[in-house]
């Protein structure tokens, strides 16, 4: 069941991040006019959205385990 949930959000998370973004790129394409409702709505949802994305995403480093392991300062190639 939280499984599910989850999904569910990622799911509602894109399609409102795809709805925020067709809004913002009417909006640039209208010339950039002073920003009504529905544009600042789309900027604040487009980023919460992007900020999901990026914490969950493969850009993420959990317990350091895509960090290169730290060389052994008996083991480098200039003592050997």
């Amino acid at each position: 069941m939280k499984r599910a949930l989850w999904f569910l959000l990622a799911f509602a998370l894109l399609v409102a991040g795809i709805e925020a973004l067709k809004v913002l790129v009417a909006w640039w394409q209208a010339g950039r006019p002073t920003p009504g409702a529905a544009e600042i709505l789309s900027f604040a949802v487009f980023g919460v959205v992007a900020f999901a994305w990026w914490r969950h995403s493969v850009f993420t480093c959990r317990n350091n385990a895509c960090l290169l392991p730290d060389r052994d300062a008996d083991n480098t190639p200039e003592q050997r």
